[in-house]
């Protein structure tokens, strides 16, 4: 009877370790997708620097719809969401490393070997 209490809280204790390693991979992936998104914002800022006229038509998608602007009305419009992007990955950064020490803490906690 007590083996079976014992391998259930063992399981309990695996069930909960994979549940903080899946975290911790959805948070890393969604910095990865974050960081792809930063550099085609900055991409396409370079290619709007570069543009002398500021009332030259430029294309915009926007929730599925591509909408005509001009680069004087887009470019701060990509400087905003560029930065709302880089905060978000800098937050984004800490909470993975809270946590990878989380997940490690937990790792010595029930002596898991992995």
């Amino acid at each position: 009877m007590a083996d079976m209490q014992k391998k259930k809280a063992q399981e309990v204790i695996l069930q909960q370790f994979n549940k903080l390693r899946q975290e911790q991979r959805m948070i890393a992936q969604k910095v990865s997708e974050l960081k792809v998104d930063e550099s085609e914002h900055k991409l396409v800022l370079d290619a709007l620097n570069e543009v002398k006229d500021p009332n030259r038509k430029c294309y915009q998608l926007v929730g599925g719809v591509l909408v005509e602007r001009t680069v004087q009305q887009v470019k701060p419009n990509l400087q905003n969401n560029s930065s709302k992007i880089t905060s978000l990955i800098t937050s984004l950064d800490k909470s993975l490393e809270v946590k990878a020490k989380e997940l490690m803490d937990y790792k010595e906690k029930h002596g898991i070997k992995v």
